[in-house]
């Protein structure tokens, strides 16, 4: 097959995933040869093994890393750090693509970024959403999960104010107390723990934002 037949069959998908290879080669192993010599000119980007995106030159929908963090490891929703900080919840500014998942834990580097999936127990696997970006679905935590998966998978947090500070959360107003409670039900006891502090933490935060 030649690169720009290649281009036809595949430019209007986001990404290019090798299981296809079949519904369009009858050589799908020939055509797994000249995939890899195409990455070696440039021509294609390497996600994982049998994902591929197609350099910018060739490129017509741009995949926003938020859809292929979901794509690259199924099940899978953003959450700790990534969510803490897409929803403002820390100051800091978050540069890798973390998230939860049920399978086992995994790290993916591309050109795209560094993409890390965190293991939860399958009755944790709840509590996020869908949303869209740049006309791409893509799945992430609530708030409020994001924050009790982070608990969860810091073994080291024990549940008191001056972790809760070390953590320099804020913005914690936006957080539902009913739904953060409602969620913690279903984990261990450390994380329910941790989630009780920092209730009163939050409602202390809340006493000092009225003082002032």
């Amino acid at each position: 097959m030649k690169f720009n037949e290649f281009v036809e069959i595949y430019r209007d998908v986001p990404l290019i995933d090798a299981s296809t290879f079949t519904l369009y080669s009858k050589d799908s192993r020939h055509l797994r040869r000249q995939v890899r010599e195409w990455v070696k000119r440039g021509y294609l980007l390497p996600l994982k093994k049998g994902l591929y995106l197609f350099s910018p030159v060739y490129r017509k929908i741009e995949p926003p890393p938020l859809f292929i963090a979901n794509f690259l490891l199924s099940p899978s929703y953003l959450s700790v750090e990534y969510a803490l900080g897409f929803y403002d919840l820390i100051p800091e500014k978050v540069t890798v693509f973390t998230s939860a998942t049920t399978k086992k834990t995994s790290i993916f580097e591309n050109a795209l970024g560094r993409f890390e999936y965190r293991t939860l127990k399958g009755d944790l696997f709840f509590g996020f959403k869908k949303e869209v970006d740049r006309k791409q679905e893509f799945f992430i935590a609530l708030p409020e999960k994001a924050l009790l998966d982070y608990f969860y998978l810091n073994p080291q947090l024990k549940g008191n104010f001056s972790e809760l500070e070390s953590l320099r959360l804020q913005n914690l107003e936006t957080l539902s107390l009913k739904t953060l409670q409602s969620y913690t039900a279903t984990f261990n006891r450390r994380v329910k723990r941790i989630s009780e502090v920092l209730v009163q933490y939050v409602k202390e935060c809340q006493r000092s934002y009225r003082t002032i």
